[in-house]
């Protein structure tokens, strides 16, 4: 081998110890989400698939950091995204009364309101005509997510116009069982698969009204604390992401199952 060889040889080594060493030293990005369908999805392997689940991996496999998945309660998921070091979760919709509390990465979905739904066979569905008709009932919804916060925010009280849940599945089944819970509160893409979930037959529920100024449209964000190239280089990402035809490519391939349901089911 000639000098020259050697030379070369020598800097590769040392070019790929270098970029070893970097990416060792390079934080761990933990992610957190909930079993939500179609966005997050846990397999029966215990995989974890969904809409928003490859847009995310998608932003972290070009991010080149190393990242850690789970998927919990979303009590549990809000509260670790809140305090922990360099943890981001989704999909969450952006509230201004979040909009202090976290770093916003990028959208993951658009265009989606909150939607009160009810039984078919409660007349009380018939005296709603707006958001404030509601305070003469019950409505459950699950804690510290967009529709908790977003009714607080419309003056509704918990204890008296909110029942607070602590597991996303539980929800409908709280619908159909306790006749003391008037409406729930979800969207028009969730709802069949929390249907699904609960073993609630969907065509039982009858969509109420829309909540016009709670938009559940759907971000990825990341805690307070979390490093700031990390911040810099996944919104700079799911942005490329956007405009690449990536999301478009991931978005048709789960378009079949995230219908909205408005001409589905009956009003």
């Amino acid at each position: 081998m000639n000098k020259h060889l050697i030379i070369l040889f020598k800097v590769v080594i040392l070019y790929l110890i270098f970029i070893s060493l970097t990416h060792a030293n390079k934080p761990t990005v933990f992610l957190v989400t909930e079993h939500l369908p179609p966005y997050q999805i846990i397999n029966a392997d215990n995989s974890i698939t969904g809409f928003a689940t490859e847009v995310v991996l998608e932003t972290l496999k070009r991010s080149q950091y190393k990242y850690d998945l789970n998927l919990y309660s979303w009590v549990r998921s809000y509260n670790l995204a809140l305090n922990k070091a360099n943890t981001c979760i989704f999909s969450m919709a952006r509230l201004p009364i979040r909009e202090k509390l976290f770093n916003w990465i990028g959208p993951i979905t658009e265009k989606n309101n909150a939607v009160v739904w009810g039984l078919k066979n409660n007349d009380n569905s018939q005296h709603i005509e707006t958001i404030s008709d509601l305070k003469k009932y019950v409505i459950a919804v699950n804690k510290n997510d967009a529709t908790h916060l977003g009714m607080l925010k419309n003056g509704f009280v918990e204890g008296e116009h909110l029942y607070i849940l602590e597991h996303t599945k539980s929800l409908l089944k709280l619908l159909v069982q306790r006749p003391e819970i008037d409406f729930i509160i979800a969207d028009d893409i969730t709802i069949s698969h929390r249907a699904k979930l609960a073993g609630i037959n969907i065509n039982l529920l009858k969509r109420v009204v829309e909540i016009k100024n709670l938009p559940l449209n759907f971000h990825l964000a990341c805690s307070i604390k979390t490093d700031k190239d990390i911040l810099t280089s996944l919104t700079k990402i799911l942005s490329d992401i956007h405009k690449d035809g990536t999301y478009d490519k991931i978005l048709s391939k789960w378009t079949s199952k995230m219908p909205h349901l408005i001409n589905t089911i009956n009003k």
